[in-house]
């Protein structure tokens, strides 16, 4: 099974394909098994790269708070111990989060962002209100 050490964590991760490089960021409490039914046609295309978030799946469970900046920060990670510069970055829910905190953080690293059934991680408070009535 494949782990790669980074923010302190052993986090799990698969490789499946060719082609320019695809990571996909699960969502809260489901593992990358989540993309059981997407990986065949992804893997078609593209080097596609799944992981278990940190406290998921087979990735370690530190007994600590976690953050969208640490989340992001292991995407990183995982881009970084595989040697990837730039990917394709799709996340769905909590994973469309964590997609663009990486994204804020590593605008350079991102050849293309897609978010699934997500919010959007604005950290301003302007933005607290209702889509329709939001400001941003």
């Amino acid at each position: 099974m494949p782990h790669l050490w980074t923010n302190g964590v052993n986090l799990y991760y698969e490789e499946h394909g060719s082609g320019e490089p695809l990571i996909l960021i699960m969502g809260f409490t489901v593992s990358s098994i989540g993309w059981r039914w997407n990986l065949p046609a992804f893997a078609q295309e593209f080097r596609t790269i799944v992981f278990d978030n940190r406290g998921v799946g087979q990735s370690d469970k530190p007994d600590e708070p976690y953050s969208m900046a640490m989340f992001a920060d292991d995407t990183a990670g995982v881009l970084d111990g595989l040697g990837i510069d730039q990917a394709h970055v799709f996340g769905i829910s909590m994973g469309g989060m964590i997609a663009q905190e990486f994204t804020l953080r590593n605008p350079q690293r991102v050849k293309t962002l897609t978010l699934g059934c997500t919010h959007w991680a604005d950290r301003t408070p302007r933005c607290r209100k209702t889509p329709t009535s939001c400001a941003c």
